[in-house]
């Protein structure tokens, strides 16, 4: 059977709705010897090494009940306050409606707020509110540590390299 081995036989997201501290998470691969014709597509590559890594920094940020995708919305508003939806949904390079998805929780747990744009009184603007920098200091010495590992295991020259290359692809969208 291919797919992946929770270690609590729940799912990470289950645990993590539930307010569970620790996420244990293996992955199972029947033989890593078989080869495929996916092994010369870049998308499959790439969706596969974004998927580890994901998993990588969700192990780490669940402590602070915040996802990847949360921490990076945080800390991108406690950067730029007064981003507009447009403005933040360019920097994850996210559609509009994955961010809005990915926002209404933050609203709810009251870590962002919105506003109309000063300029522009239909166009809404985010920042963060106290709970939302509280969550950014509890959630950074965790994403600190994911950085550690992934570095550890790649090596920090390649971490780097990969990083650049990476925001050099999607500088254009």
């Amino acid at each position: 059977m291919h797919g992946f081995i929770f270690g609590s036989k729940m799912s990470s997201r289950f645990q993590y709705q539930h307010g569970l501290d620790i996420v244990h998470m293996h992955s199972y691969i029947a033989s890593m010897n078989e080869t495929s014709s996916m092994d010369a597509c870049n998308g499959f590559a790439t969706r596969r090494a974004a998927r580890y890594i994901t998993r990588l920094y969700e192990r780490h940020l669940a402590a602070a009940h915040v996802t990847t995708t949360q921490f990076s919305i945080l800390v991108l508003l406690g950067e730029r306050p007064g981003m507009t939806m447009s403005e933040l949904a360019r920097a994850m390079v996210m559609d509009r409606t994955s961010l809005v998805r990915a926002i209404k929780p933050m609203q709810r747990d009251g870590w962002l707020k919105t506003e109309p744009a000063l300029d522009e009184p239909r166009k809404l603007v985010l920042s963060l509110t106290e709970p939302g920098l509280s969550k950014v200091r509890e959630a950074r010495p965790l994403w600190q540590k994911a950085q550690q590992e992934f570095e550890a295991q790649v090596g920090s020259e390649r971490a780097a390299q990969w990083r650049h290359d990476f925001f050099e692809m999607t500088r254009s969208t």
